[in-house]
């Protein structure tokens, strides 16, 4: 069976630049058997080199600092995501408060993660209102991030879904920094009349 030492695939994590990645990632530029793979990934992660963010998924540590918006794509793969919700709302000045967790929607399953590295909430949309967002850059990465406007809906949307974790976007100022026309213009693509009501009883 075809090995590999752990430092030598440390190195290759490093060349490739690989800051978060799957364990598929390096059974394909290596070849290795997967047990082979995760043991040396392992022993990498037992001396601190790398974070398991959850099976299959890791951050390269020595890649430093890492900013947690990066892993969700690997987190949900193969469904996609982005950041949205408070995270997105927070980063781009919507709303004062910095959430803990980092918060992100996928058209697959949803899941709640605590890592080493950030705790995660990832929550389903449905594929069909999977949009309006674009690459933010972030350190050396990069990652899908809502556009403001969009992350408000996604929260309000799934704020109103019965049965949800989520509340409703809340603000203590008495007016959103919001493009009203956008939100408008957006909320009609969402088709879910009570999001219309909603938005009406806030102004919009």
């Amino acid at each position: 069976m075809k090995t590999l030492p752990a430092t030598d695939i440390l190195r290759l994590i490093k060349s490739q630049g690989l800051r978060f990645f799957r364990t598929s990632d390096i059974l394909t530029l290596t070849g290795l058997k997967p047990a082979a793979t995760t043991h040396a990934l392992q022993r990498l992660a037992g001396k601190k080199l790398l974070t398991q963010l959850k099976r299959g998924v890791w951050a390269n540590r020595l890649d430093d600092p890492l900013d947690p918006a990066e892993a969700v794509q690997h987190l949900t793969f193969p469904s996609p995501s982005y950041i949205s919700l408070y995270t997105a709302l927070s980063r781009q000045g919507a709303i004062d408060e910095v959430p803990r967790a980092v918060y992100a929607v996928t058209t697959g399953r949803p899941a709640r993660l605590h890592t080493s590295l950030a705790d995660f909430h990832i929550h389903h949309l449905p594929a069909r209102l999977f949009w309006g967002f674009q690459q933010s850059h972030s350190n050396k990465g990069t990652f899908p991030m809502a556009e403001k406007e969009k992350a408000f809906l996604d929260l309000a949307y799934l704020g109103l879904v019965p049965r949800s974790p989520l509340g409703v976007p809340y603000s203590r100022n008495k007016k959103w920094d919001l493009d009203s026309q956008k939100i408008r213009e957006y909320a009609t693509r969402f088709a879910f009349p009570a999001l219309t009501q909603y938005l009406k009883k806030i102004g919009f």
